[in-house]
Formats: C-alpha cells, structure tokens, sequence
C-alpha cells in the first residue's frame, strides 16, 4: 500500500503541474516565451536573443493601449523588494487580427539594446521571474520562467554575446601580429642601410 502511494507522491512532484514556459532555438536566435501567471493564454512574454547579439522583448496580450503609442514599462522583484525597480520605454502596436474582435497587440521594450539586454539580466538576477506594471493597465503582471529552460535560454545568450570577444581578440592578435612583422621588415630594411 504504501508503495503504489509513495510512486504516485513522486511522480506528481517529478512533473510540473503547469507548463509556464517554452525555450525555442534555431541555428540563428534563441528565444524563452513565458507565460503570464494569472492570465495563461492571453499575456505572454517573450526573451529573444539572435547571433548578432540583438536582444528583444515582447509581451504579447489583448489591450488595445491605444497602439500605436508609446509608454512605460515598470520590471520589479516579485520578492526581494529591497533591489530597485526598473522603468523602460515601450512600444505599443497592433500585432495581429485574428478576426473583427480579437486582435492580438504587442509591446516591445525600445530596442536600444542595451534596455533589452538590462531587462534580461534583471530578469535572470531576479531567479527567472519580474513583477511588470505596463502603463495603462490596471493589473500587475507575473512571469516566471522554467529554471531549466531559463538556464538554457541564458547559455544560448551567452554563447551570442561571447563570439563577438573572441572575434575581437583574434583580430586584436593578428593586428599585433601584422604590426611586429612590418616593425621586423622595417628594422631589417634599416639594419640593411647602415
């Protein structure tokens, strides 16, 4: 009896009882879609990261919020209410017409990059989740993220932004290199004149 009931305990534990999150990569971005706690397939956000090291947010959601339009966007702990909250610019538009009533919008945090890129660090040292109050709505919204998922998300951003460093050290080192063997034909030409 107590073996059947111990089996069923765990495997109810071992699975999530709500898939809150989706990790999607391709051969050229990497995405984390998350869905909002309350309001499951009406608001979701999206984190996505490309192989040039452009990072965007989106939430997706059915306000209208007068797109298209600019406003503000507030990301705050959902604990530990002692680190600061973080306002962005957003803009608000129209996304996509399913049919006369609904209509899908979006709002995207002004791609500056490095706005983007501040809202995914924040939202990775906040453990996967944010608090986001959008300017014109009347309730707060919650995203948390599948650890996992979020972990392999933050590897692909990673991976993306690291190329760019080695690129750069490799050109940084055959620079080096080109300069020293120029400064070497140059010694030689001198040491040839004299």
């Amino acid at each position: 009896m107590i073996t059947p009931l111990l089996f069923l305990t765990v495997s109810a534990f071992s699975t999530p009882l709500l898939e809150n999150s989706a990790y999607i990569q391709n051969n050229s971005a990497c995405t984390l879609r998350i869905k909002e706690e309350r309001y499951q397939d009406k608001i979701v956000l999206a984190l996505s990261s490309n192989h040039h090291s452009n990072f965007d947010i989106k939430i997706y959601h059915f306000n209208d919020l007068s797109a298209p339009s600019r406003g503000k966007l507030t990301q705050e702990p959902i604990f530990n209410k002692q680190k600061a909250d973080i306002n962005y610019l957003v803009d608000h538009n129209l996304f996509k017409r399913i049919d006369n009533d609904n209509v899908i919008y979006s709002t995207t945090i002004a791609n500056d990059n490095v706005s983007p890129k501040l809202f995914i660090d924040t939202f990775r040292s906040h453990g996967n989740r944010s608090r986001i109050q959008i300017e014109g709505l009347e309730h707060t919204l919650s995203f948390v993220a599948d650890h996992k998922q979020a972990q392999d998300f933050y590897k692909c951003t990673d991976s993306y932004t690291a190329k760019p460093d080695v690129l750069a050290k490799q050109r940084s080192q055959s620079h080096h290199f080109r300069i020293r063997k120029i400064f070497d034909t140059q010694l030689r030409v001198i040491h040839l004149a004299i």
